[in-house]
């Protein structure tokens, strides 16, 4: 971790996980019914309300749609600290819709990604906010589309770069399209993981490998 920041990241007061260290990758690991991917959004949200720059990585849905959706999270993202790299639309002929809604041509396309991830995550931390928070959604499918290993190097580069300039990252996983072997791997590349489940109606975290925090299951 540089010099340069010291703060930790926070989230909402409502879910129990404390701040973490600048420079933090999480891996958030459930079913999308137990709450899983609105946790992990929210993990990058929370930055709007602390001025900090946010870039998301979305596989499985439209830059707009998952805009709409972060807009409903935290009341509304401010569009100038805020960038999505589109895996999904140029698939259905709809190519790029703003300044900051990249398109590649498919969840395969890990070189794509990577330029328009990069590009996006260096203007908004130069020019918008030195604090930036990463997501990508998710991992699953970019296993559907790209070998393993293939995604691992890319996961690694992804996740080291954020840790170069004190970011955090936040990466989704469906544990249960995966074997334990992959979920492990995608686990040892992040600082910390978060597993959610739903339980008798209720949803739960536990988080692990960070100091500070509980192993237990928690109600959020």
């Amino acid at each position: 971790m540089s010099q340069r920041q010291t703060a930790r990241y926070e989230f909402d007061d409502d879910l129990p996980i404390e701040g973490v260290e600048p420079g933090t990758n999480l891996l958030v690991s459930g079913a999308t019914m137990a709450g899983t991917r609105d946790l992990a959004l929210r993990l990058v949200t929370a930055g709007n309300e602390r001025d900090e720059g946010m870039v998301l990585v979305t596989t499985n849905k439209g830059g707009e749609k998952v805009l709409s959706e972060c807009d409903r999270l935290c009341g509304g993202v401010e569009r100038d600290r805020f960038g999505i790299v589109d895996c999904v639309s140029k698939q259905h002929g709809r190519e790029r819709f703003s300044e900051r809604i990249e398109t590649v041509s498919s969840p395969g396309d890990l070189t794509g990604i990577g330029i328009e991830f990069s590009g996006l995550y260096q203007t908004i931390h130069r020019a918008s906010a030195e604090r930036v928070r990463a997501g990508l959604y998710s991992l699953s499918t970019l296993l559907m589309y790209s070998e393993f290993q293939t995604v691992s190097r890319f996961v690694h580069t992804v996740s080291g770069r954020i840790a170069a300039t004190d970011g955090l990252g936040v990466f989704l996983i469906d544990p249960s399209t995966q074997d334990e072997r992959v979920v492990s791997t995608m686990t040892q590349l992040c600082d910390g993981r978060i597993d959610v489940r739903e339980r008798d109606g209720d949803r739960e975290l536990r988080v692990r490998g960070l100091s500070g925090h509980s192993r237990e299951w928690t109600e959020f």
